[in-house]
């Protein structure tokens, strides 16, 4: 790659980070069509992920707006990086895993798929029993939800809507004439990573697209592959401390002016805090989500999510909601802001998260945990 390449210092890439996590978008269509993907996770505390990554980016944004709206926007479900909304154009790259032959019964699922036209799960008992087998995860699922989950990952179905969180499947109205060879695949699906998440390495992009490396089996075909995008100019190389970052081509890192003096509440899945490597340069400390840790290893809690305040990741917040009641908890990497500026900008985003819920108005609380001791700081 390109010897000459930019320096930035650390503060200035922070700003530049953060400055461009954030656009703006005035219709949810606007957003997928440009931001390409959104990661999804089902927990909701107090509202799933991509609700959270939504609120933050869409004007006037609720929890559910996607799940309502989605037959009508030009959206689809896949597993990019992680599992999340896409648009077409990335589902399709998406499309077509290693050719495996279907069994008997895959076959028949997805042909009475077709018939049915749409298909919830269960319309599928009748036909198909209810039997369950293990899942990948050492539990158990019904067979028939595995097959459909098989049928849609390898791009046979298309997830066309949700019923009350329940993905209901299709088959898509077209199939793909013409598919890119797979270093052009491979190449545009770290392209598309990159736009997601702004300033990333080589090796967090190998990292997030192992799940991809069917198309280049080789790693050193895969790093050439993402280095070959500096070397068409798709990707811009800086150097931040010493760390190489790429960085798509329209983005500037010319000066960003001051921070927004604005308290923003974080999903943990959020495009800017869920690059762990980067997170720990930007800010001095390691963010870790804790849901699937036992209770008593954690920290700072189920749901934490991070806390930005300006420019710097400052610590995380706890959201419940009880009784129609939304009650926060601030917690503290270091010491709490004592301006009156950041108690009232923390203020705001909390009322703003009661409305993102549908809460009634005034129906939330914000409780300032204790400043962290600096020894708990990189665990």
């Amino acid at each position: 790659m390109n010897s000459a390449i930019e320096q930035l210092k650390l503060s200035e890439f922070r700003r530049f980070v953060v400055a461009g996590s954030f656009p703006k978008y005035g219709t949810l269509a606007d957003a997928i069509r440009k931001m390409q993907f959104v990661q999804a996770d089902p927990i909701r505390s107090p509202a799933r992920a991509q609700d959270l990554i939504l609120r933050q980016r869409v004007d006037g944004y609720v929890a559910g707006d996607l799940e309502e709206r989605y037959p009508k926007l030009r959206a689809e479900e896949g597993y990019l990086f992680a599992y999340g909304f896409m648009t077409p154009s990335v589902w399709q790259l998406l499309r077509y895993r290693p050719k495996v032959e279907l069994t008997e019964l895959e076959r028949e699922v997805l042909t009475a798929v077709s018939e049915i036209g749409e298909a919830h799960p269960r319309s599928l008992d009748e036909r198909f029993g209810r039997k369950s087998v293990k899942n990948p995860w050492g539990g158990s699922s019904k067979q028939t939800k595995q097959i459909l989950e098989k049928l849609h990952d390898h791009g046979h179905l298309r997830i066309c809507r949700r019923e009350n969180g329940i993905r209901v499947y299709q088959v898509p109205e077209h199939t793909v004439e013409k598919r890119e060879a797979e270093l052009d695949r491979y190449r545009l699906l770290a392209l598309t990573t990159a736009q997601v998440f702004g300033p990333t390495t080589v090796r967090f992009l190998i990292s997030e697209l192992r799940n991809h490396n069917y198309l280049l089996p080789s790693r050193v075909d895969r790093i050439a592959a993402i280095e070959s995008l500096a070397v068409d100019g798709k990707l811009v190389e800086v150097s931040v401390d010493g760390l190489t970052y790429l960085l798509p081509k329209k983005l500037s890192t010319s000066a960003c002016g001051d921070a927004e003096d604005r308290v923003r509440i974080l999903a943990p899945f959020d495009p800017l805090v869920r690059n762990r490597e980067r997170f720990e340069q930007l800010w001095g400390w390691s963010y870790r989500f804790e849901a699937y840790i036992p209770a008593a290893q954690r920290q700072r809690g189920y749901y934490a999510m991070p806390l930005l305040w300006r420019d710097t990741v400052i610590g995380w917040s706890n959201a419940t909601v009880i009784d129609g009641r939304l009650r926060v908890e601030l917690g503290y990497i270091d010491r709490r802001p004592q301006s009156k500026l950041f108690r009232q900008r923390a203020e705001e985003e909390v009322q703003s998260l009661a409305r993102f819920l549908g809460l009634d108005d005034g129906a939330w609380e914000l409780v300032h945990g204790s400043d962290q001791p600096r020894s708990q700081r990189t665990n």
